[in-house]
This record gives structure tokens, C-alpha cells and sequence, in this order.
């Protein structure tokens, strides 16, 4: 169970960070709307560029501690909850524009992914 909860902390962090870095401009079948970078994608949704550098700034922050986490168990489920809250945030915001379900795929599989970080992260430290 414990490498099952690594993986995933992976998984996730790798994402978030790849997502928020190299792929930031990329054009991909995951953006909302029409976007061909988070810019537009942010615009999209009626968000500022303020708005998307403050929610990536938290995003990436959230995916360095969980990999801290795999050293420093304390910081997984503070980290997967604030996760988890942005992507419960991406999730509303794909559907308010009537996204389809590709773009919303990634979210949702990533909220999923943090929700069962912190399952996991509370079974394991409970025993």
C-alpha cells in the first residue's frame, strides 16, 4: 500500500509539474474551450493572468511538498487536500464552459488520484 501511495504521489506531482512548466504553452487535447495555452485556457473560463499565476504558484508549491511528503509523511494530506481543491476547481470550471470530456479527463483523474492520496496517507499512518 505504501508503494501504491508513492506512485501516486508521482503521478500527480509529475503532472502538476509538467503541466505548469514545459507544457505551460503547449498546445494539447486537454485544454479548455479552443485554448491553445493556459493563457487562453484561463481566459476561457473568464480568469485573469493574475488569477492563473496565483493558481499555478499554489499547484506547483502543493506538488513539491507531496513529493517532500515521501520523506516528510506530515506533508502528503495537507498537500493532496489543497490539490485536490484545485482540481475540484478545474473540474467546475470545464463544466461551466460545457468542455467535453477529454479536456476534463486530466482533472478529474487527478482529483481522484488526491483523494486517494489521502485515504491512503491516513490508512497507512493510522496502523
Amino acid at each position: 500500500m505504501k508503494v501504491f501511495l508513492k506512485i501516486l504521489i508521482l503521478i500527480v506531482s509529475v503532472t502538476v509539474l509538467s503541466a505548469w512548466s514545459f507544457r505551460l504553452q503547449m498546445d494539447t487535447i486537454y485544454r479548455g474551450a479552443d485554448a491553445s495555452n493556459m493563457i487562453e485556457e484561463f481566459q476561457a473560463y473568464g480568469l485573469s493572468k493574475t488569477t492563473m499565476i496565483v493558481v499555478g504558484i499554489f499547484k506547483v508549491l502543493c506538488a513539491i511538498l507531496l513529493l517532500l511528503g515521501i520523506k516528510y509523511e506530515k506533508l502528503v494530506t495537507p498537500a493532496a487536500f489543497v490539490m485536490a481543491t484545485f482540481m475540484l476547481a478545474a473540474i467546475y470550471f470545464h463544466i461551466s464552459i460545457s468542455d467535453p470530456f477529454i479536456p476534463t479527463l486530466p482533472s478529474s483523474l487527478m482529483l481522484l488520484s488526491c483523494i486517494a492520496i489521502i485515504y491512503l496517507d491516513k490508512k497507512i499512518n493510522k496502523a
